[in-house]
């Protein structure tokens, strides 16, 4: 199988197409989906299996190159910030005086200004690498453009992670553009015009001061790049006091000596660390949008219905196991032919399938989660006990059944404390047999489970399979 690459697309893509599958019978699905799983190869991670279904079900919309699936403005504000680096450096050589360009003042815009806004990239970039999603600063434009753009507060923090990505991501593209444009500049410039080099400061900045700092930022290139250093008594000739009125020519042809260092110090440590940082930022957005696709809801009906044998006979029921006193928790038995989703949990509240099996309702039929729990909704301090008892590290994903019809009450958000830290909750809402949920029962527990804490939570109405 090609190795593939998630593109924001496919998002929009999957939604609307799991959208359209809403409509269609269980067994043409079911088949549909093993075909493709059949001509896909077996190998490849799910991400791959998963685009390759996509390409299957819509091959047009798939297969459109990426510059054609690329937003126009973003190409506007890379050619902005090409030209503003290339705008930024001619303002300083132009406007400099007397063609005399200070050193320290060109240090400090194109290499201090640069570090200073990519060390808040490489925390952004480790906060998220270990997991956790770092708080957007109130004063960030980009924040109020998103309220305005998605005001529930739940939307803004379940893509938080994705959004913060994305922009990363661009936001090095056009920190390396802006030094590209700064670079190219550089190079134009000083061939149609003479300028000179010099350093100076209100401050009392010995020679040796800037000897030493020129050393340092020369030390990545000085044994192969010789030329491309600044002796000690350039270094010394440049010192320059706005009160001299008359240069020698021989200092002045001195002060046209930090060119080369100058040129690599711009590629070296403003244009390499932002490619640098936009790679590992383009790994990392790809990683968490292929996470994103893979964890929207029915996503994993679709990939069990592509391996799952479409012929298949009737298991045995799924035991009760008892774990200490009245608690218990339900694991499915060894026979039940079922596709299992092993690191996923199923929470039964108040026996809201009643004696309907799993595998009535289209939404299970294809796949079961491999761990299961019943809570009884009286006695709560049992029920949260045997929530507690449960191996929460083995478990990435929470399926809560509750009866639809009936209201959501605010205990039960108390109840489910103990799985907070499980990544993504699906409320499924399990309708009266024969009748379907009315809209605004769904409502009311789309507006309870949007009040939960999990980093990301969906709810769907169950559908008892239609012969």
């Amino acid at each position: 199988m090609a190795k593939t690459s998630p593109h924001i697309s496919d998002l929009y893509h999957l939604a609307n197409q799991l959208k359209q599958d809403q409509d269609l019978p269980l067994e043409q699905l079911r088949q549909r989906d093993r075909d493709i799983g059949l001509a896909c190869s077996a190998g490849g991670s799910a991400w791959q299996r998963l685009h390759c279904w996509l390409g299957a079900v819509d091959p047009d919309a798939i297969h459109r190159p990426a510059w054609a699936r690329s937003a126009s403005p973003l190409l506007l504000l890379n050619l902005l910030a090409l030209l503003g680096g290339f705008g930024a450096m001619a303002g300083v050589l132009l406007g400099s005086v007397n063609a005399l360009v200070n050193v320290l003042f060109w240090l400090l815009l194109f290499v201090g200004l640069q570090w200073l806004l990519m060390a808040g990239s490489v925390l952004v970039l480790i906060q998220l690498l270990r997991g956790r999603v770092p708080r957007a600063s109130p004063i960030d434009p980009a924040r109020w453009v998103l309220h305005r753009r998605w005001p529930d507060v739940r939307t803004l923090r379940e893509a938080q992670p994705l959004l913060q990505l994305l922009f990363l991501r661009h936001g090095q593209v056009l920190g390396a553009l802006f030094a590209g444009g700064a670079a190219l500049a550089f190079i134009v410039l000083p061939a149609v015009d003479h300028y000179g080099f010099v350093w100076g400061s209100t401050y009392q900045l010995s020679d040796g001061f800037m000897h030493r700092l020129v050393e340092t930022l020369a030390w990545p290139w000085e044994s192969f790049l010789p030329g491309a250093t600044v002796a000690p008594e350039v270094v010394s000739s440049s010192r320059y006091h706005a009160g001299v009125q008359v240069l020698e020519a021989r200092r002045l042809e001195d002060m046209s000596g930090w060119w080369e260092f100058l040129l690599l110090v711009l590629l070296v440590y403003s244009l390499f660390p932002r490619m640098l940082l936009w790679g590992v930022s383009r790994w990392l957005y790809r990683r968490q949008l292929a996470a994103s696709l893979l964890d929207y809801p029915g996503v994993e009906r679709v990939l069990a219905r592509m391996q799952v044998p479409l012929v298949s006979t009737s298991g045995a029921a799924a035991e009760l196991q008892p774990v200490s006193g009245n608690r218990a928790v339900q694991v499915p038995s060894s026979e039940t032919p079922l596709t299992l989703w092993p690191r996923a949990l199923l929470v039964e509240v108040a026996a809201a399938f009643g004696e309907n099996p799993l595998a009535s309702f289209e939404e299970l039929a294809d796949g079961q989660p491999g761990l299961r729990a019943q809570l009884a909704g009286a006695d709560l301090a049992t029920d949260r006990q045997v929530l507690v008892d449960l191996p929460r590290d083995d478990i990435d994903r929470l399926y809560l059944a509750v009866k639809g019809w009936e209201p959501p009450v605010a205990e039960l958000a108390d109840l489910l404390e103990p799985l907070f830290d499980v990544p993504h909750c699906s409320l499924l809402l399990v309708p009266l047999p024969g009748r379907p949920l009315p809209q605004h029962k769904i409502e009311d527990w789309r507006a309870f489970a949007r009040a939960l804490p999990f980093q990301g939570v969906d709810v769907q109405a169950l559908k008892p399979v239609r012969p």
